[in-house]
């Protein structure tokens, strides 16, 4: 019995080890919406979930707000497709 606590010891810190490594490796990005009425935002932090995997800098042609976030790579590249809006994607950490 001995040996088998041993084992479920050792597969324990390998999953709380994984589970430490996987949440200091989340993406980190500038978060910012501006209100479009001149006045700057604040900038904060905002460290992503898991399916958003780039830093968005997401700014609307028509109106002029703009957007700082985390965003999955599937928005950033339809953002990047429509002619209305100016889009810049990153993937390090403050990126945007």
């Amino acid at each position: 019995m001995k040996p088998f606590c041993a084992v479920c010891i050792l597969l324990l810190l390998t999953h709380d080890l994984a589970l430490l490594s996987s949440t200091g490796m989340a993406l980190q990005c500038n978060l910012c919406v501006s209100k479009g009425n001149g006045d700057p935002c604040t900038l904060s932090v905002q460290t992503c979930i898991s399916h958003m995997t780039a830093c968005g800098n997401i700014t609307f042609r028509a109106a002029p707000p703009s957007i700082r976030s985390c965003i999955s790579m599937s928005a950033c590249w339809s953002y990047l497709l429509a002619p209305e809006v100016k889009a810049v994607c990153c993937k390090t950490n403050l990126c945007n």
